[in-house]
């Protein structure tokens, strides 16, 4: 009976060795494996979501077409403002002129860093700029959204 129970006991003491050398094989293996394949499986979900994703490669692409023509618009209206700056005779309709001025310059140059950002993306956004849009949109002079 003794010699049975202490062949009980070992087993019990082999299997419990065992859960732990799993558990440790499951934390520290898995976790191991996981930090190792990181980048490859990062790669891949990128490349996924940039160029296997319909949705976003059309996002993208329209997004630079909207950006130049917001571009564009601004660049109109600025000189819609000045013309109206250079006519006026008013001198509060003259400081709220210059006030909208401001504000235009600042919004056009926000949103020619932002283009010129995206068209930078390497790997994501940038790949999906049209070839007819140019590649950087300088902040002096008027914005051609065109290659040319």
């Amino acid at each position: 009976m003794i010699h049975m129970s202490g062949r009980a006991l070992a087993w019990g003491a082999c299997a419990v060795a065992v859960i732990i050398a799993l558990a440790f094989i499951a934390v520290y293996g898995f976790g191991t494996f996981r930090k190792e394949t990181a980048e490859f499986r990062g790669d891949v979900a990128q490349n996924e979501r940039v160029t296997a994703d319909p949705n976003y490669r059309i996002a993208a692409h329209d997004r630079f077409y909207d950006l130049c023509a917001a571009i564009q618009s601004r660049e109109a209206s600025i000189t819609a403002q000045r013309a109206e700056l250079d006519a006026t005779d008013d001198p509060a309709r003259a400081g709220q002129l210059r006030q909208n001025l401001t504000a235009l310059e600042a919004s056009r140059a926000s949103a020619i860093n932002q283009y010129n950002a995206d068209a930078r993306k390497e790997g994501t956004r940038a790949e999906f700029r049209a070839s007819d849009l140019p590649a950087e949109i300088p902040q002096e002079g008027p914005t051609r959204c065109d290659a040319s």
